[in-house]
């Protein structure tokens, strides 16, 4: 419920994914990459929230996400984008 319908990733990996492929891949392994830190959020619209910060770890990475308040749904996240850290 809080993936937008038209989410879309593009993955520290490289990869694009989509609200269908986010999904299943959380389902069949649930577990963060790492410590989620420095968060920012940042309010760009009444209803839209940039949210940057740090994933620490052997896999860290920098995030961004965009969130989009929907009346009926609430808070949803529309965008995410992870950048691989160097070690």
């Amino acid at each position: 419920m809080l993936l937008h319908q038209d989410f879309q990733e593009f993955g520290a990996s490289g990869r694009v994914w989509d609200r269908e492929a986010i999904v299943d891949a959380l389902a069949a392994d649930p577990a963060a990459p790492g410590p989620a830190e420095a968060f920012a959020p940042v309010r760009l619209a009444e209803d839209v929230v940039l949210l940057t910060y740090r994933v620490s770890g052997e896999a860290g990475s920098l995030r961004s996400s965009l969130w989009v308040r929907d009346t009926a749904a609430g808070w949803q996240l529309r965008f995410h984008q992870g950048t691989r850290m160097p070690a």
